[in-house]
Order: C-alpha cells, then structure tokens, then sequence
C-alpha cells in the first residue's frame, strides 16, 4: 500500500507493508527527476514503478539505521539503479557505503533533505529532515526511523548481545531527543503541527513491534503528537 502526499514539486509517498506494520519512503523533485528511498522492504518493485511512473531516478538508498526486524532491500535496489547506499557515519556493514553525517544537506533540486544524527535506538541512527524548498524555514516533514513513534520512542535494549545494554542506549537517546533535537529550530520536537512526522514503523494493532515499547494506531501525524513523546 501506498500513500502520497500532496506537494508542488515534490513527489513523497509512503509505501506501508501492514503485515510487518513497516513504511519506507520515496521522495524525488519533478524538476529535475533525482529521488531517494529511505528504508525500503526488500521487494523493491513497488518503488521501481513508483519511480518509473513520475519519471524518477533513484540515486541514493538510506536507512535511518541498520535492522533488525525485517530484511530491507537496500542492496537490491542500489543494484537495480546504481543509487548509492547510505547510513549514518556510525554504521559498521560489510559493504561499501556512502556515509551521511550530522548536519548533511542532500540536494535533489529544490527539494531538500537534512540528516540529523540521532543515536540512541542503535548507535548510528539517524532522522532526515524533508524541505520541500531548499530555503524554505519550515520543513515539510522529518523521517524519525526508529527513533520517534506517534506516541513512543525507540526500544534501547535490542543490542544487549552487541555489548549495548538499555542502560547504556537509553541516556544517549535522551540527549538526542532533549540535549540536541529540543535546540534545534524547527526541528523534530520544536516543530509546528502542521510539519508531518513520519516514523519507519506504524500501527500494529495485535503486538507491538520489536523496536517500539507498545503498539500505535497511526503510521504518520503531526508533529504534535509524534514529537512531543516524553
């Protein structure tokens, strides 16, 4: 299933893989046809054809952090596109990828994406920070990965086998959430309503996902709701 959004120049949808309550994201500018996908399920199909549809060229793949939940298709539609894969600089993978540091800016056109470094559900967890114009002061959204939910925060104790307890993870995702994300304007948890928070997981009515705490009803809201999680 997929959803778009409605935008001038950009085109943004979300592709909404209910039986693992999983959404990734395509965003692209019509004005020049370079477009990204972020935390794709490992079918691609669906965003070849989104792409093909709108005449995109998907030229980077980014994960908001490295899975453990479901196999993303990240290779397989770098492969099928030549686009470029991506993490955030505190990714250890054992294949070549393009780093995205804190602070980044990702031209596409006149549509813009910010990488945040947000560390705390995994170490190398990242938000990207959707301008819809490259000089517009209001995003027009933010993908939180699993950082924020509508209503919750990222699991911290998944890498107690890595050396990573909870009591280690859950302090560093407090400073990202309070130290760095509540300063920065406009962003994240200072945003207005109106800015569309966007998490890589959504409702899952039977249990709760494995890198949330509970179950949640919404795959998208305002930034209201999702980002005033204490």
């Amino acid at each position: 299933m997929s959803k778009r959004w409605a935008a001038e120049k950009m085109i943004f949808t979300q592709h909404y893989l209910d039986c693992l309550s999983q959404g990734s994201y395509l965003i692209g500018d019509e004005t020049t046809g370079r477009a990204v996908v972020a935390d794709p399920r490992r079918d691609i199909d669906d965003y070849l054809s989104k792409a093909a549809e709108h005449g995109l060229r998907i030229e980077r793949v980014i994960e908001t952090h490295i899975h453990a939940d479901f196999l993303s298709g990240h290779l397989e539609l770098a492969a099928a596109t030549g686009a470029a894969a991506s993490y955030g600089e505190d990714a250890e993978v054992e294949f070549p990828i393009e780093p995205l540091r804190d602070g980044q800016r990702i031209s596409l056109g006149q549509v813009a994406l910010e990488i945040l470094a947000t560390p705390g559900h995994t170490p190398e967890s990242i938000c990207i920070v959707v301008y819809e114009n490259a000089d517009d002061e209001v995003p027009y959204g933010v993908l939180t990965g699993d950082t924020l939910f509508v209503g919750d925060v990222g699991r911290r104790d998944l890498l107690a086998d890595n050396g990573l307890s909870a009591e280690t993870l859950a302090p560093t995702l407090y400073g990202s959430l309070h130290d760095k994300l509540l300063t920065l304007h406009d962003k994240l948890l200072t945003l207005p309503d109106a800015t569309g928070g966007f998490p890589r997981t959504g409702p899952d009515r039977r249990a709760a996902s494995s890198c949330r705490a509970k179950p949640v009803q919404q795959s998208v809201s305002s930034a209201g709701p999702t980002m005033r999680c204490r």
